[in-house]
């Protein structure tokens, strides 16, 4: 079994999915958690206003970051 280590905290709906979703595009497994009542916000007013923390397995945190770098404009 891993522990898992927070990634990112406080991020909106949108920006959690696309993080999600790069992530697994991946192979890295995601722990998506809402903090306070903003699940249920979300359930009926699609916007959790508490933010969203992305956790994932410890030993692929470092490997996450490096994959939501920005991309350096002047490499090309």
């Amino acid at each position: 079994m891993y522990s898992e280590e927070l990634l990112l905290s406080d991020l909106n709906g949108i920006e959690a999915e696309i993080i999600i979703a790069k992530l697994k595009s991946y192979g890295i497994p995601v722990l998506k958690k809402s903090k306070g009542t903003g699940e249920i916000m979300e359930i009926y007013t699609g916007v959790n206003l508490y933010g969203i923390d992305i956790y994932v397995p410890s030993d692929m945190l470092e490997l996450a970051k490096e994959l939501l770098k920005p991309v350096d404009e002047e490499e090309y």
